[in-house]
């Protein structure tokens, strides 16, 4: 039993790809089909017409009734100071909402879980639970049940709540794939990010290996470069899920074609693909740079009903908690961090940020070369592993608390006219970084000059949202200013001074008088607000709430 839960708890339980349920097969008292959420009020939740939503009253909703082991992921909304209950198949229930990782109410959240059921006289568990991408349990034992098996069930104990994308994945202890004979490895002594790189530089090293492993480099100092070939034994045509796990640079390819492109990645951030599979052998080629982020490689491979399995060898990816981990959390007053920050779907690093942690649990980080907030989270501070262990060479802060990232480019622009496309990046000739400043409580304010126009930007958090102030002195700016409040696919007036941004996922809130227009932009709607200088003075204000 100890050693099926230790390869069950493994980092290696995607939760993206489950098969979804169709809710109009879900059927319960007082719950509602919906196409969206209209509006949402102190106790009651307005539908849009349509389906792909459930709402509720107060009655429990069954999402499962699997009897053996699973995987369950579903979003869900609730009002303000409703309660959300989750009942597993052994009778415990897990309050979704009293968490430090729940979002405000009114915006959508994800939970995802994966559970062990119990067996004779053993108890079931709770192999990992996560809400809006916050690890909250792991491996956690699970009192014994008082009767027979439950069905899972949702149940909003006051308010209401909305539920969709609710997705149920059954696990099986069943091998659906092997490796038909060794692979050969070639070793590279320098770091290589494309397979056309490899035409041109000659292996420090070739041979085999019974299965993928980070360890045949193990000797080599510095960043390097593996790549793997060989052939997987694939007894019945089907879809076949793969989970690729890795700390640093790499990809997948099977029988030529690419399923997973070559990028960074961090351990603990798998990426998922499926692809139709034809009974037989075919090509696997997988190819891994070490760089600075921790290194780990790891390859699963699962069809619907089975439990992902390992590719690799033990000790080829590690545990995704890394010894030595260096968290902090604010002092009394605010914790200012400088650091690098890796933003999701950038190569580079931003190399000039500032990290702000707020006894409020309110955190956030800004680039100041580009007065752009970053990043904005709630929760526990930071995890400065990779700025402070060892030798630190990353540089990088990471979040450790449900994390919200507004389009990370400067506030303020001139732009020609309403219409033209908000800049990428702003030149050191148009901003400039003058310094920081400290509050008698610690909180800073940051000032620019822009083209004469002086800029001071002041963050600060309350309990449940951030608020930014830009004011502006001395000489007005040639040409019209605006500023960008908000970015994203999709941006939904709730009511007058209030937007959600990226389908519910944070709210911003400004004045309600003040003049603002929606415009679509570079596959983007953005939220923009004219600044117009009176006196040679200007103060534009709003809040992210989240």
């Amino acid at each position: 039993m100890a050693a099926a839960l230790m390869a069950f708890t493994s980092p290696l339980l995607a939760q993206n790809d489950l098969p979804r349920i169709d809710l109009a097969t879900l059927t319960a008292s007082n719950w509602q089909q919906s196409g969206g959420i209209a509006s949402v009020d102190k106790a009651t939740i307005k539908s849009k017409s349509g389906t792909g939503v459930l709402i509720s009253g107060n009655s429990p909703l069954t999402l499962t009734s699997q009897p053996g082991d699973f995987m369950l992921q579903f979003d869900w909304l609730t009002t303000a100071g409703g309660t959300v209950m989750l009942t597993l198949p052994n009778g415990y229930a897990i309050d979704l909402t009293k968490n430090h990782a729940a979002k405000a109410a009114g915006l959508w959240q994800t939970a995802a879980l994966t559970y062990q059921a119990g067996a004779q006289k053993k108890p079931a568990s709770l192999v990992k639970y996560v809400l809006n991408g916050i690890t909250i349990n792991e491996g956690q034992t699970l009192p014994m049940p008082s009767g027979t098996g439950q069905a899972v069930q949702l149940m909003a104990k006051n308010g209401s709540v909305a539920i969709r994308n609710v997705g149920v994945r059954a696990l099986a202890n069943r091998n659906v794939a092997s490796w038909a004979g060794p692979l050969t490895y070639k070793l590279y002594k320098e770091a290589i990010e494309t397979r056309e790189g490899l035409a041109s530089k000659t292996p420090i090293k070739t041979d085999t290996v019974s299965r993928l492993s980070y360890d045949v480099a193990y000797g080599q100092s510095g960043n390097f470069t593996l790549t793997f070939d060989g052939k997987l034994n694939v007894p019945t045509t089907g879809d076949y899920q793969f989970d690729m796990h890795m700390g640093g640079f790499g990809g997948l390819w099977i029988d030529g074609k690419q399923l997973v492109a070559m990028d960074r990645r961090y351990l603990g951030t798998p990426e998922t693909s499926t692809i139709p599979l034809t009974a037989g052998t075919h090509d696997v080629q997988v190819m891994f740079s070490r760089s600075w982020p921790r290194p780990g490689l790891g390859l699963y491979v699962s069809q619907a009903g089975t439990r992902p399995q390992a590719l690799q060898a033990d000790g080829s990816l590690p545990e995704f908690a890394p010894v030595g981990q260096v968290l902090i959390e604010p002092d009394a007053k605010p914790t200012l961090i400088r650091s690098f920050i890796h933003m999701p779907g950038e190569i580079t690093k931003r190399t000039h940020a500032l990290s702000v942690g707020s006894r409020t649990g309110m955190h956030y980080s800004v680039d100041l070369d580009q007065m752009a907030l970053l990043m904005a989270w709630k929760g526990d501070f930071a995890d400065a592993t990779e700025l402070w262990y060892e030798r630190g060479e990353p540089q990088l802060l990471k979040p450790n608390g449900t994390t919200i990232y507004p389009a990370p480019r400067t506030a303020l622009a001139v732009l020609p006219n309403a219409t033209a496309a908000w800049p990428d990046s702003v030149g050191d000739n148009v901003l400039q970084y003058k310094g920081i400043s400290l509050d008698k409580d610690g909180s800073p304010s940051i000032d620019y000059s822009m083209n004469g126009t002086t800029i001071r930007d002041q963050i600060r958090p309350t309990d449940t949202a951030l608020s930014r102030t830009l004011t502006l002195g001395g000489a007005a700016p040639t040409g019209q200013l605006y500023c960008r409040l908000a970015a994203g696919k999709s941006l939904e007036e709730v009511s007058k001074g209030l937007y959600a941004v990226d389908d519910r996922s944070y709210f911003v809130r400004f004045d309600s008088k003040a003049s603002v227009s929606v415009r679509q932009s570079g596959g983007k709607q953005e939220l923009i607000m004219p600044v117009s200088m009176n006196g040679g003075k200007a103060t534009v204000q709003y809040s992210i709430e989240f």
